[in-house]
């Protein structure tokens, strides 16, 4: 190789990498762990490093906006910005919340108190999902797997107030510790609320009505399984799984037309839900109710209320110490439900159109090498590969911002009442969506704002989607260099792109059907290979005795791995069309940052309770995985940083996982 040239860069700071661990052992900490060392996790926070720091950032930038239209004439707001305004102004009024507290639930309350029998339970449960206070099941709007142009109507397993059905069912110390602690919880808050002052006697019956949920609910592995969760039924087969509920009602509380057909996710959970709704007492069924709208909205009813949740919930599953400011919590509902709108202003204010042309550029690339990619597959037949070419070739790209903008004209916000904001921007959600059943999918929809730092890619839609906020360090630099960029955004970009032949995205075509396209022989080669990879993660224990789950990670790992092939691909593009860019910057070549950035941008610690649940419940392998996991399956990392035979990360060239 040819003597590198040395000249200044941005982003990376060798004298930061961690000498004492030899990146060819472990090769996260090698890059992290001096900065991991000298910067601890916020009290606020269960986990801190790349993304969580630049995501507080972004906050902090809203709440510049925020702070602006409250200082701003009305005249000069115009719809959208009072709208901001009054629902960030409800939330910050703690005097009046605090005076209000849970008064602030008697429209809801009052709907739940006049239950008399199983038909009103059922337009109640319709009229709390309008809401957003989830019980019971979720409805959703979505493009029919089957048939992908049309917007399909689809039922999913829901009610439970713990964040997985294992919690309920497990027999391990640390779940019977988490059960207790949730008694303890809803004991506590249902005792402060003068709706629930007289339902302690219920709370063991809901806990039972939760756990029989939780039996019939699918495991997180089970819902990776997209064919079994495809089951399209008439109105009549609904009714027949259950008898005990009158769906008219619900549909017309939700404002849905009886629709022709509903895809059914979890049959066994609806039927199980029939059966509780059967046998148990009206009494506890209300109770149940109004438990999960006390449990749902204690964080809209002053600090008395908000207290509860965070000590139960971010205590136990996060390990945080502190709440965050509320400026933080209310700014977070607000980016949440009005999310185009402060999207809208946040785009004007921070987003900068040669950002968006630099990524078009680097998804260019990686598109190609992508292509490449798939061409050279020695697995992989003919046949399969124009079918996957073709599915490539048609995937969307969605950059920065939406076009065009959600219209919340019809949206009713007000200075008036947080909890009430919260629930009529739920509705308004609710209703634009079930109007959207039934008619032809919008593919120009995003599904996720551009102030969010993430990015996704959509089975259904085949689209890929990278907000503004994420486009920027340490992802993305606009004038910065290919190693950094293309290890940053461009393993980024190169994830979602996979995870459109990942165990799941390539069951769906091109137009986002379910669809066997491959040949049989093909899955099976891909499936084995997939194996593998799993098994590889199995064996990957974070905490004694406790494991990351390889089947439940497999989509994400995949698409790690691919990402970051494809990514290093791209940078050789990048390198072949202009190679006065191969050079060392500070030291370090092209290859090297690339693989620097990647784990710059994995960056995280920790807290033993928010990993233990993550273990538990996402399908996301923690950090030090994602690095060391698949650098140790690709050659371009062994060939940079000098892998060996006896360092840990070695793998035996047979034992390397080399999918897409």
């Amino acid at each position: 190789m040819r003597a590198m040239q040395q000249q200044p860069g941005p982003a990376i700071d060798p004298a930061a990498l961690d000498h004492s661990v030899k990146p060819s052992d472990d090769f996260f900490h090698y890059v992290n762990s001096s900065w991991i060392a000298s910067h601890p996790i916020p009290p606020t926070e269960a986990r801190w490093g790349s993304f969580y720091v630049l995501r507080v950032e972004v906050e902090e930038q809203l709440k510049k906006i925020f702070e602006e239209l409250a200082s701003m004439p009305a005249d000069k707001l115009g719809e959208e910005g009072r709208k901001v305004r009054d629902f960030y102004a409800s939330g910050m009024d703690v005097e009046k919340l605090n005076a209000v507290k849970d008064g602030a639930l008697g429209t809801v309350m009052q709907e739940v108190n006049g239950i008399a029998n199983l038909s009103d339970l059922v337009r109640v449960v319709a009229f709390l999902h309008h809401r957003g206070i989830r019980a019971w099941w979720n409805w959703s709007a979505e493009p029919d797997a089957k048939a992908s142009d049309v917007m399909a109507l689809y039922l999913s397993q829901s009610g439970l107030s713990l964040p997985d059905r294992d919690y309920y069912l497990k027999d391990d110390e640390k779940s019977a510790e988490i059960r207790k602690k949730y008694a303890d919880y809803a004991a506590g808050l249902a005792g402060m609320s003068e709706w629930m002052a007289a339902d302690g006697p219920f709370l063991k019956p809901i806990r039972d009505i939760e756990t029989e949920l939780a039996k019939a609910s699918m495991t997180r592995v089970e819902l990776r399984d997209i064919e079994k969760q495809y089951n399209k039924m008439s109105p009549a087969e609904l009714a027949a799984i259950t008898p005990h509920v009158d769906w008219g009602t619900y549909w017309a509380e939700i404002g849905i037309a009886p629709p022709p057909y509903v895809i059914v996710c979890q049959p066994e959970f609806m039927k199980a839900t029939d059966r509780i709704l059967a046998e148990t007492p009206i009494e506890t069924l209300k109770a149940y109710l109004r438990w999960h709208v006390l449990n749902n909205l204690a964080g809209f009813l002053g600090e008395e209320f908000e207290k509860r949740p965070f000590d139960f919930y971010a205590r136990t599953f996060g390990g945080a110490t502190e709440m965050k400011p509320r400026w933080r919590r209310v700014s977070g509902m607000v980016n949440s439900l009005l999310d185009h709108a402060v999207g809208r202003l946040y785009v004007e204010r921070y987003f900068s159109p040669e950002a968006k042309a630099r990524i078009g550029a680097l998804v260019d690339h990686l598109t190609e090498a992508y292509r490449t990619r798939i061409r050279n597959l020695d697995w992989m037949s003919d046949e399969t590969k124009k079918k996957a070419l073709g599915k490539l070739d048609m995937v969307a790209r969605k950059l920065g911002f939406p076009e065009p903008w959600k219209d919340i004209a019809a949206m009713t916000i007000g200075p008036d009442s947080y909890v009430e904001n919260y629930m009529r921007a739920n509705m308004f959600e609710s209703d634009r969506m079930s109007q959207k059943v039934g008619k032809p999918v919008d593919r120009t929809e995003w599904y996720m704002s551009p102030q969010t730092v993430n990015a996704y890619y959509s089975q259904l839609m085949n689209d890929i989607v990278f907000p503004a906020a994420i486009l920027q360090p340490p992802f993305f630099y606009p004038e910065g260099d290919d190693g950094v960029n293309f290890g940053g955004i461009g393993s980024v970009i190169g994830h979602e792109l996979t995870h459109g032949f990942d165990d799941k995205g390539s069951l769906f075509d091109g137009k986002g059907n379910l669809l066997h396209w491959w040949t049989p022989q093909d899955r099976e080669r891909f499936e084995k290979k997939a194996a593998m990879l799993a098994e590889q993660f199995d064996r990957y224990e974070p905490l004694p005795g406790l494991h990351v789950n390889g089947k439940l990670t497999l989509g994400e790992n995949i698409a790690d791995l691919g990402g970051l092939l494809i990514a290093y691909d791209g940078l050789m593009l990048a390198l072949r069309d202009n190679p006065a860019a191969n050079v060392a910057i500070d030291g370090l070549t092209p290859v090297q940052r690339f693989f620097i950035n990647y784990a710059i941008t994995e960056r995280s610690s920790v807290r033993e309770e928010s990993l233990r649940s993550q273990i538990q419940t996402d399908p996301h392998s923690p950090s030090e995985y994602r690095v060391n996991g698949p650098l140790s399956n690709m050659t371009a990392f062994y060939e940079s940083f000098d892998c060996k035979k006896g360092d840990a990360l070695w793998r035996d060239p047979e034992d390397r996982v080399n999918i897409w």
